[in-house]
């Protein structure tokens, strides 16, 4: 009888944490933004069904507005588009904040994708959505959003719901039908509020193809957490990781990350894990432990029971003996569910640049867009080290210096630049980024 209360007090103590988590994995919405009759939209849809083949389901909501294309576009829908200031197409935008344009090479095989997707793949959010009922027919659908996170507040967000259609004939799918949203402000862990949405079904619709995403955007067009109404598989592993998971610390000697939360969604299930490092120093040990106190050596891999939609937290615990840099993935495998990574790196002490494991300074424009312009353009700069500073600089054709853009403290990956021509005649200009280092023509037409 003593063990039986043991283990019923140890079941008990996993299923409070496991509601108490203040991090809930953050699914990442994607909006396509183009138009029907745009054809180098084709090549932005050829780059996200790419990362699409290369993600875990569930991860990630593929969606796609339209304008100026008949019945597929309506006002509300058009509302996105100015939310966004979307000129040209096609644009791509994550969670509301990375914005990837056009339909070059890096577009069409994905990578620039993939690059603006990791930026939100491991994160965590402090809210957790529900779908408490969805009906077509008579288009109720109810929703509840829950705040897990004790200190953190939401402040005249909204919450947004969009109806789309799959299906729709000449390659035409996931399109965005509907759009609808009411204010959200929520604090304090265990907080919830439920959003009613009563919308009159189209007869247009196929109503056997729609389906229902949900999400709550910031003022900042941040996106903080969204919803599907897709099936899921009935297995996933999930992970919140709300920290940077390239990570410094100047001094040798014990590293302990923040901790992050791995999910079971779905049916109870064991799941295995352990660290696999790709290099760090010979006089590093990369082990982690949970929150219970259990402690495991990285390079061996242990099993942990878990209860449906049960979440533990772990953190990492790395003795560096010396200076360097460590590239490491914290794996997560399971019978039920596709296998999961987190790739974690960690510097220690004064790394040069000229550590091969460290990234180069260096900057470049992948894309303008839009280019012929009228008004102004984005320039899309890759950027392999945070904090970094440069300037572009406009000419004409006579090499007169016509503007001069400076970029400060550039965040690493995917940063957008506008640039407003408004008072410069119609004509090509040249660009150039820091000096010599790249160049390139941009066309003002009228």
């Amino acid at each position: 009888m003593k063990h039986i209360m043991i283990i019923i007090l140890l079941l008990g103590l996993a299923l409070l944490y496991a509601q108490n988590a203040p991090y809930y994995p953050t699914t990442t919405l994607i909006e396509n933004f183009g138009a029907s009759w745009c054809a180098a939209c084709e090549f932005a849809q050829m780059g996200l069904d790419t990362i699409e083949s290369q993600i875990n389901p569930g991860e990630v909501i593929f969606t796609r507005l339209l304008t100026e294309s008949g019945q597929h576009s309506s006002a509300e829908v058009d509302s996105r588009f100015e939310l966004y200031e979307v000129l040209g197409f096609p644009a791509v935008i994550f969670n509301g904040k990375i914005r990837v344009n056009g339909s070059d090479e890096p577009v069409m095989d994905g990578s620039l994708y993939r690059e603006a997707l990791n930026q939100f793949r491991y994160l965590g959010s402090p809210l957790k959505m529900n779908w408490e009922e969805i009906n077509h027919t008579d288009g109720i659908y109810t929703l509840n959003v829950a705040m897990l996170h004790d200190e953190i507040v939401v402040e005249d967000g909204m919450v947004y719901l969009y109806l789309v259609e799959d299906n729709l004939g000449e390659g035409l799918t996931r399109i965005v039908h509907y759009v609808s949203s009411q204010a959200i402000s929520i604090a304090g862990a265990g907080s919830t509020a439920l959003f009613d949405f009563d919308i009159t079904p189209d007869p247009a619709w196929d109503l056997s193809n729609l389906w229902a995403v949900a999400f709550v955007q910031l003022p900042s067009n941040t996106i903080l957490q969204a919803i599907s109404s897709e099936p899921q598989s009935g297995n996933q592993i999930r992970v919140a990781a709300p920290f940077d998971l390239n990570m410094r610390t100047e001094d040798t000697g014990a590293f302990f990350s923040p901790n992050f939360y791995v999910y079971n969604i779905g049916e109870a299930s064991i799941l295995n894990t352990s660290v696999q490092v790709h290099s760090a120093p010979d006089d590093w040990y990369v082990n982690y432990c949970d929150l219970q106190g259990m402690c495991y050596p990285g390079s061996m891999i242990f099993s942990h029971n878990m209860s449906p939609n049960q979440a533990k937290a772990f953190d990492l615990n790395i003795s560096a003996g010396s200076e360097g840099t460590g590239v490491f993935d914290f794996v997560i495998e399971s019978d039920d569910a596709p296998s999961y990574r987190i790739p974690f790196t960690l510097r220690v002490g004064n790394v040069s640049n000229v550590d091969p494991l460290m990234v180069p300074a260096t900057l470049s424009i992948q894309n303008t867009w839009p280019n012929p312009f009228k008004q102004g353009l984005s320039f899309q700069i890759q950027n392999a080290k945070a904090g970094s500073s440069s300037k572009i600089t406009i000419f004409n054709t006579r090499g007169q210096k016509v503007d001069e853009l400076p970029l400060q403290n550039l965040k690493e990956g995917i940063n957008q630049v506008s640039w407003n021509a408004t008072d410069l005649p119609s004509g090509v200009y040249f660009y150039r980024l820091d000096g010599n280092l790249q160049s390139g023509k941009l066309l003002k037409v009228q």
